[in-house]
């Protein structure tokens, strides 16, 4: 998968699922992925984060992303990851449920 805006509106991936995508996206996997969107209610973000701890830095503010394609979405808080190469995306639970994985900038 290579995509820039990756969004699953009705999804049945796990935690675990989540967590070994994030993990390939830290290797380099996925080079040209802005944002990840999955509408799901069984996601955990702290299992999503399984193993990555050390790298995630809490983010308790809003902030706006815009995507490459023009939307803005706020992210009402969440956890910074940062790849070897110094890119960084934020993992962010919305209320209704919306895993998002938005990657800077």
């Amino acid at each position: 998968m290579d995509g820039i805006d990756i969004i699953l509106k009705s999804s049945t991936l796990t935690s675990s699922d989540v967590n070994v995508f994030l993990k390939h996206w830290l290797a380099g996997g996925c080079p040209r992925l802005k944002l990840f969107c999955l509408k799901t209610g069984s996601v955990n973000i702290l299992q999503v984060l399984t193993d990555l701890l050390h790298n995630a830095v809490l983010v308790d503010d809003h902030r706006d992303y815009v995507s490459p394609f023009g939307y803005s979405i706020n992210l009402s808080s969440g956890y910074d990851i940062r790849r070897a190469d110094g890119v960084t995306a934020t993992v962010c639970k919305q209320e209704n449920g919306t895993l998002i994985i938005a990657v800077w900038p």
